[in-house]
């Protein structure tokens, strides 16, 4: 039997237990110690691997990562907060004032080779990505970057990623939902894929 979603329970920003086993606070969500993007956990449901493996199978994507948050518990006044917090839809949640009742952000994480494959490979997830909000999905991609240079240390050029915000809502909570619907997303994106393959 599923276990719905406990919006009482502590959140872990970067990585709650709903959908992966580990969690990491000490640095934004989906970087390990060393800054660059976590490598994917292999005790994570099915549904979330395949759908790691659906993005990295694009040319081009180096390294991804799916991470939920639980937005309902997330204050508008945490979103001037540094770390984790600085990596969510700041803009969005702030417009609406925060989350809708029962939101869940899917935040699929990725990195990109910094040349044309690259570029191709953030051009098409755009895409993608605007194909999915058309058809109803609130879906939504963004580019982010830490500071260019700390404590004297250049980072402007080491840090850019980019994240697929899956605004995510369901009343029943039940996280087998959740689960199924990330499989469901694995699949649009491999179909996606395929069909597409020759214009890489």
């Amino acid at each position: 039997m599923t276990e719905p979603i406990d919006p009482n329970d502590p959140l872990e920003i970067t990585q709650p237990a709903d959908l992966t086993e580990s969690a990491d606070t000490t640095q934004p969500a989906g970087l390990g110690d060393s800054g660059e993007p976590a490598e994917p956990d292999q005790d994570a449901p099915p549904e979330v691997m395949r759908l790691i493996a659906a993005l990295t199978a694009i040319p081009g994507v180096t390294q991804a990562q799916l991470d939920n948050t639980y937005l309902p518990e997330v204050a508008v006044s945490d979103l001037s907060l540094p770390g984790p917090y600085a990596d969510l839809p700041i803009a969005a949640l702030r417009r609406s004032n925060g989350a809708l009742e029962n939101e869940l952000l899917l935040s699929l994480e990725f990195r990109i080779q910094r040349n044309e494959a690259g570029l191709r490979a953030a051009e098409f997830l755009s895409w993608w990505v605007r194909d999915q909000s058309r058809g109803g999905e609130n879906m939504q991609i963004r580019s982010i970057g830490l500071p260019p240079m700390v404590a004297g240390d250049q980072q402007l050029g080491r840090t850019l990623r980019f994240t697929i915000d899956w605004f995510y809502a369901d009343p029943s909570q039940d996280m087998a939902n959740v689960l199924s619907a990330v499989g469901g997303k694995a699949l649009a994106l491999e179909l996606a894929t395929n069909m597409y393959k020759d214009a890489f």
